[in-house]
Formats: C-alpha cells, structure tokens, sequence
C-alpha cells in the first residue's frame, strides 16, 4: 500500500514539474516575443517621421531601416498606402517596397512555409511589387494543390499586370469564372485594354463569360460594341451575362436589340428584358410588360412589375391590380403596391 501510494505521490510531483516547466517556457516565450514585438515598434517609430520626409522630399535614396527589420518594414509600407491616394506617393511607396523586400519575399517564396508563403503574396499585391513576376510565375507552375496559395498567386500575378496569367487560366482544368474575374479584377488599368484584346480574340467562353461580368461591374462603357455583340451568341449563359451587363450599367444602344428577349423560352433573358426595360423606362415595351405579368415563372412576374411601376407609376399597377386577365398577375401587382420602397416620381 505504502509502495503504491509513494508511485502516485512521485507521478503528481513529475506532473507538477512538467507543468510547472511549461509555464515557464510559455512564459519566457511570451516574454521573448513582447521584446521582440517592442523592438519592433521602436524602429517603426523612429523610421514612420524619416519615411514621411522621403516621399514628400525629392530623394533619391531610399528610406534608411535597419537590416532584417522585414516585419517593420512591411507595416510600414502598407500604413504609408492606407494614408494616401495621391499616385505619385503609391508609386514612391511600391519602389521602396520593391528595393528592401523584394529578396525576403524571393526566400521565402523559395523556402518559407505555408502561412509564410500566403502572407508575403498578399503584401507583394498591396505592393504590386512587379520585380517579383519571374519568381510568382516560377511558384504558380510549381504549385499542384488548388487552394488558397494558388488562387493568391493568381491574383497577385494579374495585380502586377502579368497577363500570361490568362494563358494559365485556360490550360487549368480547375479554373473557374470567379477566378477568371478576381484576375480581371485586379488587372492594373493600363493593361485591362490588352486583356479585353487577348479574352476577346481567343478566350475560351468561360473566359469570355467572365469578362463580361467584370465589363458589367465595373460598367465598362467602352466596351458596349463588344457586350451587345455577345447578344447574338449562341450560348444561352453568354447571352445572359451580356444581358446581365447591360442592366447593371443602364445602358443600350437601340432598343431594338431587346425584342428577341421577350419571346424568349429561358426565363433568365425574358427577366433581363424586363429588368432592362424598366431600368431605361421603355415604354415602347408597355404590351410585352403586361404579357410578363402572368409569365409562368414568378422571377418574370416580378421584374415586369418593378419595370411597370418605374415606367409608368403606381396608376398603371392599380390597374392591372384588378383588371389583368391572369390571376397571378394581379396578384403580382397587388404585391408591389403593398411593398415598403421608395418609389420614383412617374415623369
């Protein structure tokens, strides 16, 4: 008994010194990084007013931080972008950027971790660091596994400009249109020109697709020949996405272009038709509207109705309220009378 009870006597001092040794490495641990951490801090104090005197000063030299002060570094840079839209300043900011990390990044690109990894390509886009193109392009054929790396690779490679990024795209079975506009997204607009060439000319309808969602997003005006072109192709999805184009920039050049749409048999482009409609108030379309409000799909009802009560006001919709020949349009009308909005003044 004596034997058994002095075992766990020793087992409970044993674990009391294991844990007692863990808090004190945890401890020290923390102790370590908080002076690092504090360090840190001091040399980003002293560097922040000197860097401020360098981009607002005519110098050539760079700003003066300590070797190996990366983590500094890069606060310091991304603080200075976050202060300042003037362009000039961004470009003075990117150049330091460029001229101290740019070897970091090399290494750690080359040998760091994942998360390592991951970081410094979301700092090399903020800082469209274009001097790291030969080893992004490098990693991103290296790369097997699609997964966030990846992706920010793709992403920090069309935010320098790299527009063979696009070529990647179409040889990975992977790719997928949300990638394809995260690219186009990010492009710097100096290249987006050449972009909209090369998808235009030999993209895949994939790329296309995708094209003419950021076209509609980012309300591409001079690109409209080439989205009411894509009206006439023969894949439903693309003519829908230029559909989708027009409506989010308000935007046609003849009316005409919409009279196929309303005899359509896929309800997306019947919807669209109607969107669009009431989007530029086409009242030439008054008798397509009202065959809208009994169409069998309710997404169709309802964007006839919003376009009804745009074009013509709240009067027209009382009307068909209680004089449509289709119950469900009268229903739908019904329904848009009773809703909380803002309604604008019927001109």
């Amino acid at each position: 008994m004596n034997t058994l009870l002095t075992f766990f006597i020793l087992l409970f001092i044993a674990l009391a010194l294991i844990q007692l040794l863990l808090l004190i490495f945890l401890a020290s641990k923390k102790m370590k990084k908080g002076k690092i951490l504090q360090h840190e801090q001091l040399v980003y104090d002293e560097a922040m007013p000197r860097f401020i005197q360098y981009l607002y000063n005519d110098q050539d030299e760079y700003i003066p931080l300590p070797p190996d002060q990366y983590h500094v570094a890069e606060q310091l840079f991304s603080d200075s972008m976050a202060i300042t839209t003037d362009e000039g300043l961004q470009h003075k900011i990117r150049e330091s950027a460029s001229y101290y990390l740019s070897s970091y990044y090399e290494r750690v690109m080359k040998t760091g971790d994942w998360p390592a990894r991951v970081n410094a390509l979301y700092y090399i886009e903020n800082f469209r660091m274009e001097s790291m193109q030969p080893v992004l392009k490098k990693r991103l054929v290296e790369i097997k596994i699609h997964d966030e790396e990846k992706q920010q690779l793709i992403r920090t490679m069309a935010s320098i400009g790299d527009l063979t990024v696009l070529d990647y795209l179409e040889r990975d079975s992977d790719t997928t249109e949300s990638v394809f506009l995260s690219a186009f997204t990010r492009f710097p607009e100096e290249v987006v020109p050449d972009a909209i060439e090369i998808v235009s000319h030999s993209g895949s309808p994939k790329a296309v697709i995708s094209l003419l969602m950021y076209m509609g997003r980012s309300k591409r005006f001079d690109s409209m020949h080439f989205i009411e072109d894509k009206l006439f192709h023969e894949l439903p999805e693309m003519r829908i996405q230029a559909l989708k184009a027009l409506f989010r920039m308000s935007y046609l050049s003849t009316s005409d272009l919409l009279v196929p749409f309303f005899k359509s048999e896929i309800w997306e482009e019947r919807m669209f038709a109607a969107k669009i409609t009431g989007a530029l108030s086409l009242s030439q379309f008054e008798g397509e509207l009202h065959g809208f409000m009994g169409d069998s799909v309710w997404w169709v009802r309802y964007s006839a109705a919003e376009a009804i009560l745009l074009t013509f006001g709240e009067s027209k919709l009382l009307e068909l309220s209680h004089r449509h020949p289709d119950p469900y349009a009268r229903d739908m009308a019904a329904q848009w009378l009773k809703m909380d909005r803002e309604v604008p003044a019927h001109v």
